[in-house]
């Protein structure tokens, strides 16, 4: 459908993953006008495998996106590539605007700009993530069982420890290194009734394992009796490490959306606390799978266009009992 320029979009959707790309296709489905501005960094950009998604377990995220964001446009939407900025209410609508000065009105925002990830502060642990170390048990447990698995501390306690008895359904060689993480002796008993190796040494940087082409090299310091650091490394076949999670929130927090504990709120069908701005995918839960963000952006893509509907049949009625 050819948008006239001077009039609203319907819907707007800020961050094309997979949430935001599902929830267009859906609303371009439905015949409404739709535009995707998206910046163009996916969280899961660093991945060369997804999993879990039924039909198409192990593709390539990028990929796949890629090729969402093509049958988007065959149903006539539009996409942006940018980065808004700012967001304005005009009356019944709202305002977009981009870096570059673009302004884009629609009736309704659907705000889907995912996560950042914040690694622990270990060298060599950025430049291997997504593809030798990982986080979600779910995402990539299956494909590590069985192995000797190393997880990383130092960051989100809560998550870390909750995901090391996780990983321990699929093997029973998990070595947790704390790295700052402080544990009480209720933990520390837990971890060595279930088999977990602990190790309390700083981890000084984790290489790729030259002999593996999903191991890891991990290297810690620990202090001798002399209170010197003693430097060894260890090779895994595979290492996990729990990121804090920061929702790219900024602009739905400038529109005035409450939030609750670190987390715009959110409705089971996507609306926050401002009217004509909802959100789906890992902006406002965390941490989403591919196919649990492509479902609740469907679910709020269908929310949007029933209160669209309900919006256009009262004003018909309006003109009815005129």
């Amino acid at each position: 459908m050819a948008r006239n320029a001077t009039k609203p979009l319907d819907v707007l959707i800020i961050g094309g993953g997979f949430a935001g790309t599902a929830a267009g296709i859906a609303l371009a489905r439905a015949q409404r006008t739709v535009r995707i501005i998206d910046s163009g960094k996916p969280r899961n950009r660093f991945s060369a495998h997804s999993h879990g998604i039924l039909g198409r377990d192990g593709a390539n995220p990028m990929e796949l996106l890629d090729q969402g964001r093509k049958e988007f446009m065959t149903f006539g939407g539009e996409v942006t590539q940018g980065e808004v900025t700012t967001l304005e209410q005009t009356g019944n609508a709202w305002t977009a605007t981009t870096a570059d000065e673009q302004q884009f009105p629609a009736r309704q925002i659907l705000m889907a700009t995912g996560i950042t990830d914040e690694l622990p502060d270990v060298p060599g642990l950025a430049e291997l993530w997504g593809s030798r170390v990982f986080h979600c048990p779910y995402c990539h447990g299956y494909e590590v069982r069985g192995r000797d698995l190393a997880v990383i501390g130092g960051r989100n306690p809560r998550f870390t420890t909750h995901m090391v008895h996780l990983m321990r359904k699929w093997t029973d060689r998990v070595t947790f290194f704390t790295n700052g993480l402080s544990l009480d002796e209720a933990d520390r008993a837990l971890f060595e009734k279930r088999g977990v190796a602990l190790m309390d040494a700083h981890v000084t940087e984790v290489q790729p394992d030259p002999e593996s082409g999903t191991g890891v090299l991990v290297s810690i310091a620990d202090p001798n009796k002399s209170g010197d650091s003693v430097f060894t490394t260890r090779a895994f076949e595979a290492c996990f490490t729990g990121p804090e999670f920061h929702p790219n929130d900024q602009l739905l927090l400038a529109a005035g959306c409450e939030s609750e504990n670190g987390w715009v709120v959110r409705q089971p069908d996507g609306k926050t606390s401002k009217t004509g701005l909802w959100t789906a995918g890992n902006v406002t839960s965390s941490p989403d799978q591919v196919s649990q963000a492509m479902g609740t952006g469907v679910a709020t893509a269908i929310a949007i266009d029933q209160f669209l509907l309900h919006e256009e049949l009262q004003q018909v009625r309006g003109q009815t009992h005129e």
